[in-house]
């Protein structure tokens, strides 16, 4: 048995399992649902993130970051960040969607 089996490796045999047991008609159909999977639960990861922090704070970002200037305290400026950063992964996960589903069409 190897111990390291690339990446691509791994992911056609897990295609090509779906594609046997008559999921997919192709390992490429299985491979694009598997990434468009994945990509669409980081994006629902996210804004579950996000909605969270709305309604801890009750309140979106901008107005939160207005709030915080020279007064947050260390927990705040935490929650700041993880706020921040969850906003940029969003915009990225959204955004490798959309190319996915371009491509996909195309």
């Amino acid at each position: 048995m190897t111990l390291y089996q690339s990446p691509n490796s791994v992911l056609n045999k897990v295609a090509g399992s779906l594609v046997a047991a008559k999921r997919f008609a192709t390992v490429e159909d299985a491979l694009w649902n598997m990434a468009i999977s994945t990509v669409r639960g980081k994006v629902t990861y996210y804004r579950r993130r996000i909605r969270k922090m709305e309604s801890k704070y009750g309140m979106d970002f901008e107005k939160f970051n207005t709030r915080l200037k020279g007064k947050a305290t260390p927990a705040q400026e935490d929650d700041w960040l993880a706020w921040k950063s969850a906003r940029s992964m969003l915009a990225d996960w959204e955004r490798t969607y959309q190319e996915l589903t371009h491509a996909q069409d195309g």
